[in-house]
């Protein structure tokens, strides 16, 4: 991928510093070809901001997500975040640091819901709360305001959602990632199966998280929601097949 558009060199506010940062895939069925999925990049994120990746299909925007949340190795650079007061590199923090910033500094939001049997939307969403301390009332409380907000009938809230639409169950993640606050958000098309009135609820979400001083790195393949959110765009494109160093 290249990029068109990146940030300027990192300032006392950036959360998220990303440099030269490389990642390439060698599928077993291609013969050893190695597929690029970009190279050399480099972003910094700071509080309040939005930065939206943009691009066509195949240009790496999940893989770039992916590779800032550590699902995906790198094959060179750095991912450096703030992390309760000490700067953590994603490339090569251990395993268990990889976990205390998900818990506690990097939220992600995918497309899909991970389903879990028998336990219940409103249960799945406070589980983000009581994780960190909170009372289970409190927690389930909050839980149901989010999920009403995010029109979810009350009649649904103690159902597992393995039986929801696809739109309900990604309203039932939305609710589980922005019920808390984490300095640093990643979000992978959080609009994509929502209807008019629920889009409008999630940027009224990514603005309020924003203005609350979380940093967001997001894919909106929805112009109308990209423009209203996004302070910065980067524009990503398809690289040519290449090797990536070792």
């Amino acid at each position: 991928m290249n990029i068109t558009h990146i940030s300027a060199a990192m300032s006392d506010k950036s959360v998220l510093s990303v440099r030269g940062l490389s990642k390439s895939f060698t599928p077993h069925t291609q013969g050893g070809t190695t597929i690029e999925a970009f190279s050399g990049l480099n972003v910094d994120v700071r509080e309040g901001e939005c930065l939206a990746l943009h691009g066509p299909s195949g240009a790496g925007k999940s893989t770039f997500l992916r590779s800032l949340y550590a699902n995906y190795k790198p094959c060179a650079g750095s991912i450096v975040v703030n992390h309760e007061g000490s700067r953590v590199d994603m490339v090569t923090a251990s395993p268990r640091t990889v976990l205390a910033v998900r818990h506690s500094t990097m939220g992600f939001v995918s497309q899909f819901l991970r389903v879990i049997p028998r336990v219940s939307c409103q249960d799945i969403v406070a589980e983000r709360l009581t994780a960190h301390g909170e009372d289970e009332q409190s927690a389930l409380d909050k839980a149901g305001e989010m999920l009403a907000r995010l029109h979810i009938p009350e009649r649904l809230w103690k159902l597992a959602p393995a039986t929801f639409s696809g739109g309900e169950q990604q309203r039932v993640n939305i609710a589980r990632g922005f019920i808390r606050r984490y300095p640093i958000m990643l979000l992978d098309e959080p609009t994509a199966s929502l209807d008019a009135a629920n889009r409008r609820t999630v940027v009224s979400l990514i603005e309020e998280a924003k203005a609350a001083g979380v940093a967001i790195v997001g894919i909106f393949h929805d112009e109308a929601v990209r423009d209203a959110v996004a302070d910065r765009v980067v524009e990503l494109h398809p690289r040519e097949v290449s090797p990536c160093a070792a």
